[in-house]
């Protein structure tokens, strides 16, 4: 599964607000946006992020926090409308280029999702997420050397991430690497024990370990969430 930015995990943009402070925060609590809605249930996320914006709230925030929630319950074509949005109001919001691209990739548009990551890394060059989901693209393509600069750019801002160890581990298994390729998924089962790579990681394993008993068994792609 590809990683996302999500309400949990953004850094709030400085940008304007007409019902706030600083970038994304409210001048009533003086807590972020993203901190505020946290934990609450998907439908009542959604239902709160409305409200705001049916009270004069019309910036990139408010609009990128409904556009996640909507991504989380799998409602793709809001999330999509919800992403543009918050693009049209901050066009330089790396971070819904990124999970617009994860949208489209999990479409099937690959090349729509490739042109959202090139864009979240022109304009974020050290976003680890941009250049790994971009990375992973062009290696499916086999640009090996453009491909092999994004990740390496990845795993430079973050050796422990396991987004881009996940995608190295892909390539490898793919070019019949295998012990480099059990290697790396071992390094993400340990990275994100509890996590959903962790745990892709830790079937792959077990499927590499029959691969390396029997590789004729190995053939073909394996079973794995990008």
């Amino acid at each position: 599964m590809r990683r996302i930015y999500s309400e949990t995990a953004i850094v709030v943009l400085a940008i304007v607000m007409m019902t706030s402070g600083a970038a994304g925060v409210s001048e009533e609590t003086g807590i972020p946006l993203a901190e505020q809605i946290d934990g609450l249930p998907a439908q009542a996320r959604i239902a709160y992020l409305r409200h705001l914006i049916s009270n004069g709230r019309d910036d990139a925030e408010v609009f990128f926090q409904l556009a996640i929630s909507f991504h989380g319950q799998g409602e793709a074509d809001s999330a999509v409308a919800w992403y543009e949005a918050t693009i049209a109001r901050d066009p330089r919001h790396y971070k819904s280029y990124v999970n617009l691209g994860v949208l489209y990739d999990e479409q099937q548009r690959a090349r729509l999702a490739e042109n959202c990551f090139r864009k979240a890394v022109d304009l974020k060059p050290d976003d680890l997420l941009a250049n790994s989901h971009l990375a992973f693209m062009l290696l499916q393509r086999k640009e090996y050397e453009i491909a092999w600069e994004h990740l390496a750019r990845a795993l430079e801002i973050d050796p422990d991430h396991p987004q881009p160890r996940y995608y190295l581990a892909i390539f490898f298994w793919e070019n019949r690497m295998y012990r480099e390729a059990l290697l790396e998924w071992e390094n993400v089962a340990t990275l994100d024990p509890e996590g959903h790579l962790g745990k892709k990681a830790g079937e792959n394993i077990i499927m590499l370990q029959k691969a390396l008993n029997n590789p004729a068994q190995a053939e073909g792609e394996a079973g794995w969430d990008r």
